[in-house]
């Protein structure tokens, strides 16, 4: 009767090591290296399951199946196969008998059946693993041990098939327990990601907010020269006076979605408050930021012409461009002077981009003629 008590003992370690690869996993870096790490410690459940000596050999086995299980469903058939390769030379180091047959049996065929449940968002921990996997797997792996035992006594003992059964009933309540366990981890990761996505994501336009966009800024101005363009909405306060707020802020939605598919791809933009946008640019040379700003005010007045036509409103915006000096440059000081030009372009008419540099190449001969006055 004691026999008995060796995988229910496994079953318990088994879903104690889960638990700590979890915690581990969830407070350190472990993504970039998951591809290597998973097998290797996949491999290593298997070992400590195979620790405790078989009772029989063909009979009641042990646990070192569940842990590829988790494997081929996670990660798929490659890192399942990699998973059994520290078990498989453990049971040749080990000289276990029928160790080809086991392996086999208890390592191969496990991460086959399991990998054809594999979903690559599993592993992403964007969706939950279905209880019925767990069971339609261990099932499987049930109906080959019976057929493969059947094959080679050339008889099925109601023993054998009594021992299967109660492993049947450890293998799927031990593998229930570790999926309701990783779902919950990816449910709590899915939140945590969530809050962070809210904290740093514009409520009305979903856009990034400033305090998510000033730190992105801060550390490409640190590797090398960017462009800032500030984006105003034109005669926004006189729009939402005709139409309703409830119609400004569904303007602001179309607004920030026209410019989002229109920016550069390698470029970030965000809300910045009220009817402001502010983009990050990679592009420094002055003619191409110029097209680049113009480009921007012809494709949003092409994409409301419709609403000019019925609300006899223009709707256009305007551009004030600044470029960083060098990467040492106070990011501050840039975006200060790209409201600056934007002002500029207020003043001159609006639906139009403006650079800095421009504003200073042109108030030059004015303060030098004051200066010679």
């Amino acid at each position: 009767m004691n026999e008995y008590l060796v995988p229910l003992t496994s079953a318990c370690t088994l879903v104690t090591l889960n638990y700590i690869a979890m915690k581990v996993r969830s407070r350190m870096l472990f993504d970039s290296y998951e591809q290597f790490l998973a097998p290797l410690l996949t491999g290593l459940a298997c070992i400590i399951m195979m620790l405790e000596p078989l009772p029989e050999a063909l009979g009641l086995i042990d646990l070192r199946s569940l842990p590829i299980f988790m494997a081929g469903l996670r990660y798929g058939l490659p890192v399942a196969l990699l998973s059994t390769v520290l078990p498989s030379g453990f049971s040749f180091i080990s000289h276990e008998d029928h160790a080809w047959f086991i392996i086999a049996q208890d390592l191969l065929a496990p991460a086959l059946i399991s990998s054809l449940f594999h979903n690559k968002e599993y592993r992403s921990g964007f969706l939950d693993i279905p209880i019925r996997h767990a069971l339609q797997i261990c099932s499987y792996v049930f109906l080959l041990r019976l057929v493969i035992y059947g094959f080679l006594a050339s008889k099925l003992t109601w023993l054998y098939a009594i021992d299967q059964l109660f492993m049947l009933a450890i293998m799927s309540a031990a593998f229930i327990v570790i999926t309701v366990m990783v779902n919950d981890e990816n449910k709590s990761w899915r939140l945590q990601r969530q809050l962070e996505l809210q904290a740093n994501q514009d409520s009305l336009t979903k856009l990034p907010n400033l305090r998510s966009f000033m730190p992105i800024a801060a550390n490409a101005l640190h590797k090398r020269r960017i462009s800032i363009m500030m984006i105003d909405l034109d005669n926004f306060k006189q729009y939402n006076d005709q139409f309703g707020h409830l119609e400004g802020d569904q303007l602001l939605r179309d607004v920030s979605s026209v410019l989002r598919q229109h920016i550069d791809e390698q470029d970030y933009i965000a809300r910045y408050g009220g009817e402001e946008f502010i983009l990050l640019s990679t592009e420094t040379n002055p003619q191409r930021l110029q097209a680049y700003g113009e480009r921007l005010c012809f494709v949003v007045i092409e994409a409301f012409l419709h609403k000019r036509q019925h609300d006899l409103t223009s709707i256009t915006v305007s551009i004030g461009i600044s470029t960083a000096e060098s990467p040492e440059a106070d990011l501050k000081r840039v975006i200060f002077e790209a409201d600056q030009a934007l002002y500029e372009s207020k003043h001159s008419g609006k639906n139009r981009s403006t650079l800095y540099t421009d504003m200073q190449t042109a108030s030059a001969p004015i303060a030098n003629h004051k200066k010679n006055a």
